[in-house]
């Protein structure tokens, strides 16, 4: 083993760099946030130039901490924020938009009207955005009709920015993500092309997730290096934790929460309000590639409904959650439907809602409640998925001890918090180690952190799933 790996980790409100060594030890990282815009109800946005400008601050910050230069380094992975579009001129490589970010519902008519049709699509996937920027940005039309036109999720842009524009690349975890990619033959799908007016060169190429691509542009970090690797964000904390056995399920706690659970090399049926998507293909040395697969489902709003309650000023320090919930008086439920309900509801009208509310309700019984709420939609998720044994838990909402006993008790698994809980970035380096053309290798994950049993008797258990139950539906009915 040989050579530092930088993995840079682009998320939905910020964006982490940090230099692995070859032992897998962290040498060296550095954070910044994301802009975010919410230019009208249900639209949400970002700036794709603020993606590139604050990959190079932490870029920068995480060498200098780690002591390395950029020559130095092996090998850089990116993992991404998954579903959210951009596009930009292939010429100039300026955006032409901005970027419409996955929680963005502004399509949500053409989907009903897609769902009408039977049609299984939600506002998260890319296709229904890509054909939004296709018919109303005029830049965008025009630079289709000059041969012009790229689109991209986050990974294809940070990629073909890296690169100088030589890489015009994503893999089967993000293309999968789109809605337009067939996973069983791993190719474009022709017919969801056609139906949301997409010409496939507008598309990059589909490539292994720990495939060498090219390597970054010496302008941008002063040396070449080999760019290795690229994955989704969940599919990439799922590698970090070594996770591909039938079975093996883990649960994401961040702006959303995401549990996915793998079922094997091959596609296979999603239960109602999952979705079958890929985990990852990995080259190997012998030119053979490896695929694995997995269900996912997700509360849309997990870590976004603390931000929340920060925003409007119930919650001061994300800090102060544990202690306000074990301090909050039981009795007040939250549904965290802030942006409609998934997983395995998939009801986009949604809206969340306190019901108990009394006139001793304070600001630690809503915290208590939000927690609560949100430990309950995971519940949901490990039902849906069929999670029976122990729940692998990463994500920085899992700092929160009360949260995780939570969730062992309302799903009677045994929940293991990752050692590292940021490890996405992990995954991204520890996949561009895998890659057949990086020498040297990358050590396998750590231990979890803990082992937190479930401590709730099962007919409490069972008593408290009922009334969960009956609440969402409640306001499902209202909605």
């Amino acid at each position: 083993m040989s050579g530092p790996i930088l993995s840079l980790d682009l998320g939905t409100t910020g964006v982490r760099a940090v230099v692995f060594d070859a032992q897998g030890l962290v040498m060296g990282q550095a954070y910044q946030r994301l802009a975010l815009a919410f230019p009208g109800p249900d639209r949400f946005e970002q700036d794709a130039n603020d993606f590139c400008v604050r990959s190079l601050e932490v870029i920068g910050a995480a060498l200098t901490e780690s002591r390395c230069a950029a020559a130095d380094l092996r090998a850089l992975g990116i993992v991404n924020q998954r579903s959210s579009v951009m596009a930009w001129d292939a010429q100039t490589g300026a955006p032409l938009a901005p970027v419409i970010g996955w929680q963005d519902r502004r399509t949500l008519a053409r989907v009903q009207e897609l769902r009408a049709l039977g049609l299984p699509v939600n506002t998260l996937a890319s296709c229904t955005k890509f054909e939004w920027l296709c018919a109303e940005v005029p830049e965008v039309r025009s630079a289709a009709a000059r041969g012009r036109l790229r689109l991209g999720t986050p990974d294809v842009w940070l990629t073909c920015w890296l690169s100088g524009g030589a890489a015009f690349v994503t893999d089967p975890s993000n293309a999968g993500a789109t809605g337009l990619y067939d996973a069983e033959s791993g190719v474009w799908l022709g017919a969801a092309m056609a139906l949301f007016g997409q010409d496939p060169a507008w598309h990059p190429e589909v490539v292994a997730s720990n495939a060498l691509v090219g390597v970054t542009d010496p302008k941008l970090l002063g040396a070449e290096v080999p760019i290795a690797a690229r994955a989704g964000d969940q599919q990439a904390a799922c590698f970090a934790q070594g996770l591909a056995k039938l079975g093996d399920a883990k649960l994401t706690l961040g702006t959303s929460a995401m549990l996915d659970r793998c079922t094997g090399a091959v596609p296979s049926e999603a239960p109602a309000g999952a979705y079958d998507l890929p985990l990852w293909r990995l080259a190997t040395a012998d030119g053979s590639a490896l695929d694995a697969f997995c269900h996912e489902g997700m509360v849309i709003t997990a870590g976004a409904a603390v931000e929340w309650l920060q925003r409007i000023g119930v919650l001061v320090e994300v800090s102060e959650l544990d202690a306000m919930a074990m301090e909050g008086r039981p009795g007040v439920v939250f549904v965290p439907a802030l942006a409609g309900l998934g997983t395995p509801y998939m009801a986009d009208r949604a809206r969340g809602s306190f019901t108990g509310l009394r006139l001793e309700t304070g600001r630690n019984e809503l915290v208590r409640a939000v927690i609560d709420g949100i430990a309950q939609r995971c519940a949901d998720l490990a039902s849906a998925l069929g999670v029976t044994r122990d729940l692998h838990v990463d994500g920085g909402l899992a700092r929160s001890q009360w949260l995780l006993q939570r969730l062992a008790d309302l799903t009677g698994t045994v929940v293991l918090p990752a050692r590292e809980l940021e490890s996405t970035a992990r995954g991204g380096a520890a996949l561009a180690a895998s890659c057949p053309d990086i020498e040297g290798g990358f050590l396998p994950p750590p231990e979890p952190a803990a082992r937190i049993m479930p401590q709730l008797p099962a007919a409490d258990r069972q008593a408290a799933r009922e009334a969960w139950r009956i609440h969402v539906e409640n306001g499902l009915a209202a909605s």
